[in-house]
Parts: structure tokens; C-alpha cells; sequence
């Protein structure tokens, strides 16, 4: 088996997972299996997020780096969301600016 570069594998991972609204996981036995490599490391990792970023999918780690998540990215703003959850006075009056500063 070739090894496959991180390009190369983002468009397969793009072609067999784009339209998943909920997102996949892989191992990182998965990736070496699918890519051919034995070995591989965060540059290569974020090369394909980078290349599926463009996409709108994200290709995220565990901070153990032993599972990898693709995942869709929402465009959607913050401040849509909590509207849509909740009317719109109950948001204004409930949803208070963090207090940033610790020094009192």
C-alpha cells in the first residue's frame, strides 16, 4: 500500500463523510491503516484539517491524539442560536457578559 498524502486523504475522508451531519471518529490505528503510514504527526493532522476547513468540516483531536473527530462546522452565529432557543426578551435579560476580571 502507498502512502497517501494528508491532501490525498482529506478528499477521501471529504467524499465518503461530507454530507454527515453528525460527524465520524477514527483511531489512530484507523488512520494509519487508511493512509498506509505507520507513523504520523500533528503537521499531518493539521494539514487535513486545513484542507477540509475549506469544505466546512473540521478534523479534530482528543488531547490524548489517539481518536481524530470529523466533524461539520456551522456558520451559524452564537447569538441566531440562543434566539431561536429562547424569545428573544428572555435572552436579553438572562445572558450577562462574563466578568473577565479576577483582581477583586
Amino acid at each position: 500500500m502507498t502512502m497517501v498524502s494528508a491532501k490525498e486523504f482529506a478528499h477521501w475522508l471529504r467524499q465518503r463523510f461530507g454530507e454527515d451531519e453528525q460527524g465520524v471518529s477514527l483511531t489512530r490505528k484507523d488512520i494509519n491503516h487508511l493512509t498506509g503510514r505507520q507513523k504520523f504527526n500533528q503537521e499531518f493532522i493539521n494539514d487535513i484539517h486545513f484542507e477540509l476547513m475549506r469544505h466546512g468540516m473540521a478534523f479534530v483531536t482528543d488531547t490524548g491524539r489517539e481518536k481524530f473527530f470529523l466533524v461539520p462546522v456551522s456558520d451559524r452565529p452564537w447569538r441566531a442560536q440562543l434566539e431561536a432557543q429562547y424569545e428573544r426578551e428572555l435572552y436579553c435579560n438572562n445572558v450577562l457578559p462574563f466578568d473577565f476580571d479576577r483582581s477583586g
